[in-house]
């Protein structure tokens, strides 16, 4: 172990919007760039878990709860989240169907129905825009994960979550969570295209990083 200096969440909360927007993208960058770019992530995005330290960067803690993903199920996974950029609502039911989300025989279970539904939970961050992370996305995005108020419901009662999507969809949920505690902005869209369609760096961190990636990679 090593002793970490840096404040805690809740004084991160106070600072400026400006200084919350960067430890927001570096935790997105952190727990959804585990997953898409390594397979292998952190499962518990908890406030407590990370300190920003007095030199800018972030220390995470705790790695009790992690998970590998298979290249299969990896390559799936993110084949999934591009279709879905793309607009493509057959191919992202095609690929959602394969990977057990819905039996794809199912004739209630349309491209469309899929689509719309996968649209509205990760919106934020398919669609090449600007988000500000609030509470109140945040309590819509929850809703449409499987909420009996969502409009997606009777969809989702023909549809399950595969054992091992099961861990991945929490780290998501709850990283957008930590998110809208900060009120984050960002073009989380590109971001996320840096290791879904491997891009080039869209933002600072973006750059400040590429290197160790590419080391990584190598």
């Amino acid at each position: 172990t090593e002793w970490v200096d840096g404040v805690g969440f809740e004084q991160v909360r106070e600072l400026p919007a400006r200084e919350r927007d960067r430890f927001g993208e570096i935790l997105f960058r952190f727990f959804f760039g585990s997953l898409y770019r390594n397979g292998h992530f952190s499962g518990d995005p908890h406030p407590g878990n990370y300190r920003l330290m007095p030199d800018g960067r972030v220390a995470f803690l705790d790695f009790g709860m992690t998970k590998r993903v298979s290249h299969d199920d990896l390559e799936a996974e993110a084949g999934a989240v591009r279709a879905a950029m793309d607009g493509d609502a057959d191919e992202l039911h095609r690929r959602l169907g394969a990977m057990g989300f819905f039996d794809p025989a199912d004739e209630q279970v349309t491209p469309q129905a899929v689509f719309e539904h996968f649209r509205d939970v990760t919106a934020w961050y398919i669609e090449d825009r600007e988000v500000t992370i609030t509470r109140e996305l945040v309590a819509r995005v929850l809703i449409d994960f499987g909420d009996p108020r969502s409009r997606h419901w009777q969809l989702m009662r023909r549809e399950t979550m595969p054992p091992q999507a099961m861990l991945a969809r929490r780290m998501e949920a709850l990283t957008l969570g930590v998110l809208g505690q900060l009120g984050a902005t960002a073009n989380w869209h590109l971001i996320a295209r840096e290791w879904l369609f491997d891009d080039p760096p869209s933002t600072e961190l973006g750059e400040l990083e590429r290197p160790f990636h590419s080391r990584a990679a190598a």
